[in-house]
């Protein structure tokens, strides 16, 4: 009878440790690791990588690092994901001029570890990488701009992939991670705060045909015709990466799924024209160095980090947060009762 009642109040004591842990979760670390399955395939498209060495345009294998809570029983099966995307300039490490541009960048591993403890999952993505910063001359301009907003889309269609493929796996493939296919948050850092931004409010054809995505000359090598958008859907596929050509781009990655996402975040990246920002788009979360020097904090510049050059007009983080609460998107944060230092500075801040 005493071992019993002892075996009765330590599962008490576990349950309500649990319970007091589970309150905590989001919030803090609760679990003591995160597990990490490496090399994840969620698809394959066409990389034009291989221009930098002569190649031309081929296949590519799209993987990702996959964190979960580890080394406790979490007792949720179905948790919110997180997909990140890395920094780099669109261009592999060292060759960018940056020690960093991988999905196992340091600031990338930490990100997604702590978030797994945090009772996440969190998904480390590599994007298809690949344009000419280093164009220059008379058409340098038009090279440097149209092969960047190219290299944007491309990474665009390939988070699109990226989200259906865990629709896709907890529908028919037994929810492998254990995903709540109704909370998937996207973000970057860097460059893939671009995408993410570009993610939130890049759906419109007319948008991708503004003045300055217009090309200003012929360029049969890039895929250029003066007047016309740098991105020819036609060719490259739709918003959901659909159709196009076989040569510029695989529309078979987890079709049918839902693309959409709850929110997303960036941290110091930019949004391709601030007119993108509509009503009813995902609600924006941003953290931004005010003198960023290569990614604009308001209305700014970007520039090639290794040259200097001017690329484009973009708005930065300032923007893009102040015209998601003007629009009404970002109305979810306005009741959540955040009190921490970090929210109480920020809504200080205009």
């Amino acid at each position: 009878m005493k071992k019993s009642l002892q075996i009765a109040l330590m599962s008490l004591f576990v349950a309500g440790a649990s319970i007091q842990a589970q309150a905590q979760r989001y919030v803090t670390e609760i679990f003591p690791a995160a597990a990490r399955t490496n090399s994840v395939i969620y698809g394959q498209n066409i990389t034009v990588i291989g221009a930098l060495s002569g190649g031309g345009p081929a296949m590519d294998t799209l993987k990702m690092d996959v964190y979960t809570p580890d080394g406790a029983v979490d007792p949720l099966t179905e948790r919110p994901l997180v997909i990140v995307m890395h920094t780099g300039s669109f261009l592999p490490p060292v060759i960018n001029g940056q020690p960093t541009g991988s999905r196992r960048d340091s600031n990338i591993v930490a990100m997604c570890t702590s978030l797994a403890k945090r009772g996440y999952v969190a998904a480390a993505m590599s994007y298809r990488l690949g344009w000419n910063p280093q164009a220059s001359g008379a058409t340098g301009q038009d090279i440097r701009t149209g092969t960047l907003f190219k290299a944007v889309y491309r990474a665009l269609l390939d988070a699109k992939a990226c989200v259906r493929y865990f629709r896709a796996n907890a529908d028919t493939g037994g929810n492998d991670f254990g995903i709540d296919t109704s909370k998937i948050i996207l973000g970057g850092v860097g460059t893939g705060g671009y995408v993410a931004l570009a993610y939130a409010t890049l759906d419109d054809p007319a948008e991708i045909s503004l003045t300055k995505f217009l090309a200003n000359t012929n360029n049969a090598t890039y895929g250029f015709t003066a007047g016309q958008s740098y991105v020819n859907q036609a060719l490259l596929g739709d918003f959901e990466g659909y159709n196009g050509i076989p040569q510029l781009n695989y529309p078979n990655n987890s079709p049918g799924y839902n693309s959409k996402v709850q929110f997303v975040f960036n941290l110091g990246g930019a949004i391709g024209d601030t007119s993108w920002l509509e009503a009813g788009d995902a609600p924006i979360v941003a953290f931004h160095v005010v003198g960023d020097p290569f990614a604009p904090y308001a209305v700014g510049d970007v520039i090639v980090p290794t040259t200097g050059d001017f690329v484009v007009e973009v708005g930065g983080s300032r923007e893009a947060v102040r015209l998601s609460f003007e629009k009404g998107n970002n109305d979810c944060f306005a009741n959540a009762g955040f009190t921490d230092a970090l929210t109480t500075y920020a809504n200080t801040v205009k």
